[in-house]
């Protein structure tokens, strides 16, 4: 099979990795209650269709499943989430969410996984020189320091809150795009989570191999929106590149109205 074969194959696993196909031959009746049927899964209790002795096959299942491998585990949403980001979360948008991991949870779960391996680099490694000169200079800023603290503290809500400045200018700018033509506000939330995982994920995988992948960052960005609203690469830069100068935008208003009534309650309180 030569590499154009291969990416093809690829390239139709990322638009469509499922099957969903009725591999059940005859009528089978559910060992756990008892119902006949002809499908995959018990449609009253949900129980896969021919279960039967404990084999080889049942303990190579059941040890996948506690290493997380099964089908709606943690794992293999982020992997999924790698590979095709932008299809998955059309799938979940849609409404495919029984194969997904909750994102919500997902986005918590690599956060605390950002913050484990960020504190191994420290002590494997010690900070990057960029890094101290962060910290040197927020400190010059001490109004700034409760927020910094917070952050820190809590790095899945203050990316959330990061993120949360594009869900508008998203809305603005791909509410009529081919693939996802009624795009909203809450999709666009969802759509901000699993951008927020995807971005923790691969700043923790730079973290534990020492590989500098935050020029990975608008790579993914470009993929993600092409994939999930089916604009083409001009089509899709021009619009993200708009939606990021509008969000940081935001971000800025917000970050300077903080600075204001935070210096304004310090001086009068």
């Amino acid at each position: 099979m030569n590499l154009k074969e291969q990416y093809r194959r690829f390239r139709d696993w990322q638009e469509n990795p499922f099957d969903y196909t009725n591999h059940s031959k005859h009528t089978t009746r559910c060992a756990n209650c008892g119902t006949e049927f002809n499908d995959n899964f018990c449609p009253r209790c949900g129980q896969q269709a021919g279960v039967g002795a404990i084999g080889w096959q049942t303990v190579r299942q059941g040890i996948l499943i506690l290493w997380g491998m099964d089908s709606r585990s943690l794992s293999f949403s982020l992997v999924q989430l790698i590979l095709r980001p932008g299809y998955m979360i059309r799938d979940y948008i849609r409404g495919k969410r029984q194969v997904s991991f909750p994102p919500v949870k997902m986005l918590f779960i690599v956060a605390i996984a950002n913050v484990l391996a960020i504190r191994l680099h420290h002590i494997l490694y010690g900070w990057p020189s960029e890094r101290a000169e962060a910290e040197v200079f927020m400190g010059q800023l001490a109004f700034m320091n409760p927020l910094v603290t917070w952050m820190e503290a809590n790095t899945a809500w203050s990316t959330l809150l990061f993120m949360a400045f594009f869900i508008l200018p998203t809305w603005l700018f791909f509410r009529h795009a081919p693939r996802s033509p009624r795009h909203n506000l809450p999709e666009g939330f969802y759509l901000q989570v699993f951008m927020a995982t995807l971005t923790l994920l691969i700043d923790t995988i730079a973290q534990l191999t020492t590989v500098w992948l935050n020029i990975l960052f608008p790579v993914c960005y470009v993929l993600t929106y092409r994939q999930l609203f089916g604009y083409g690469w001009f089509g899709t830069l021009w619009r993200l590149a708009t939606c990021l100068v509008v969000g940081f935008g935001l971000i800025f208003l917000a970050f300077t109205i903080a600075v204001v009534w935070f210096n304004t309650e310090k001086f009068f309180g």
